[in-house]
């Protein structure tokens, strides 16, 4: 009986790992010029959120200069995603591969920490 639940748990285990494969979900890792702060990253995480496609958001870091997330494939591509980003945050985007890099030019004026802001307006103390 032992055995048995032990089988039954570990194929569980192995389905619930496959569903993302089998849903067309990728994992998408950005780099992301121009987040200085918290409140910076609080933006990209909220635009994500009204991405269509977008599945969750696994990081973002503005001492990284990175975002991870997941998209459904079958929804969203990764130029797309990069895109939007870069549209409704005003930061550069760009997908991070290991075949070609595709990037998305933002707009500095609409991006949080833009130049000429202060340190205490920031508050990335940078």
């Amino acid at each position: 009986m032992k055995k048995s639940i032990q089988l039954l748990s570990a194929f569980a285990v192995a389905m619930l790992m496959s569903a993302a494969v089998w849903a067309g979900e990728t994992q998408v890792n950005l780099n992301v010029k121009g987040m200085k702060c918290g409140g910076c990253e609080a933006k990209v995480t909220s635009v994500l959120k009204n991405i269509e496609g977008v599945v969750s958001t696994q990081e973002v870091s503005s001492e990284k200069g990175s975002v991870t997330v997941t998209i459904d494939d079958k929804a969203l591509s990764q130029e797309a995603l990069a895109t939007a980003l870069a549209e409704k945050t005003g930061y550069d985007v760009s997908v991070v591969t290991k075949g070609a890099t595709v990037n998305a030019k933002g707009n500095e004026k609409a991006a949080c920490c833009t130049k000429g802001q202060t340190k205490a307006a920031c508050g990335s103390g940078k």
